[in-house]
């Protein structure tokens, strides 16, 4: 092989290790469809997040924080967006991982058999059978909240949220920074996958190595994606002064939005979502 020929399996790794970032970028951006939840009305969606969220964070028993989870997966499995989800959820592996180990290590909950004890310092974790379970139930609780927050940031148009808090009557302020966050996830990701080509082009080889080993090539990604945003914070700010945001006359809505039988249905199933909590919720303490 020649000195200046570019190595196969190497080009190769690095095209295959892009690919898989990029792919990660794109999962949560929105797609237009035709599913259940695409059918849904906004503001349908809007109080299934929130129910859902609240639901996870008020119980802490292992059954309904399960329960909470499936009934997630079920609502990716009727629109068929159960595989884009699990991929999805990848993303917080690490922060699952960690929520798990200080729970076990420092659980409020203890009881039953021990299976390690130690004094370090001021720090004395403990894994016990009450506090792995413990543990696991607050995994639960992490996998219902960002899998339901997966689920409405893929499909919900951010012109569609817009406009249903508008219909809402929420102030112009809270509509539109709500908005633009929505959109900004999709354009940071854009940001994010062109400055990762751009400094790959360059030579630097963000694939290889560990987050450890990789620390100071981080800082070429996380700078350039600091000041891209700083620099469109900016810019829209200007662009809303100069057309008098929050000034001018309510704007008014071109397109109405109205509940559908999908958003019936909807209803429903949340509605015997919240009794089956409250049905384990009398049966196994929070």
């Amino acid at each position: 092989m020649m000195a200046g020929s570019p190595n196969p399996k190497k080009t190769g790794g690095e095209e295959t290790g892009g690919g898989k970032k990029r792919r990660r970028l794109e999962l949560l951006q929105f797609r237009p469809g035709s599913s259940f939840l695409h059918r849904l009305d906004p503001r349908t969606k809007l109080a299934v997040l929130l129910v859902v969220s609240v639901a996870a964070l008020l119980f802490s028993s292992l059954p309904a924080l399960v329960l909470a989870f499936l009934f997630v997966l079920a609502l990716a499995g009727i629109s068929r967006l159960e595989m884009r989800l699990l991929r999805a959820m990848t993303l917080i592996i690490p922060l699952l991982i960690l929520v798990i180990v200080l729970d076990s290590l420092f659980s409020k909950v203890a009881g039953g058999q021990v299976y390690f004890s130690a004094q370090i310092g001021f720090l004395h974790p403990e894994v016990t059978a009450a506090g792995v379970i413990f543990a696991v139930a607050m995994g639960f609780r992490l996998l219902a909240i960002a899998g339901i927050s997966f689920l409405f940031v893929m499909t919900t148009s951010p012109d569609d949220f817009v406009r249903g808090l508008r219909n809402m009557r929420v102030p112009a302020t809270i509509t539109f920074s709500l908005g633009f966050a929505l959109r900004s996830m999709n354009v940071l990701a854009t940001d994010t996958r062109q400055i990762i080509d751009a400094q790959r082009s360059r030579g630097l080889e963000l694939d290889r190595g560990n987050l450890i080993r990789n620390r100071n090539k981080l800082a070429a990604l996380f700078v350039p994606v600091t000041v891209s945003l700083l620099k469109r914070s900016k810019n829209t700010a200007d662009a809303m002064q100069a057309r008098g945001f929050v000034l001018s006359a309510p704007r008014s809505c071109y397109r109405a939005l109205s509940p559908g039988r999908a958003d019936l249905c909807m209803g429903i199933a949340l509605a015997a979502f919240i009794l089956v909590l409250l049905a384990i919720g009398t049966i196994v303490p929070r």
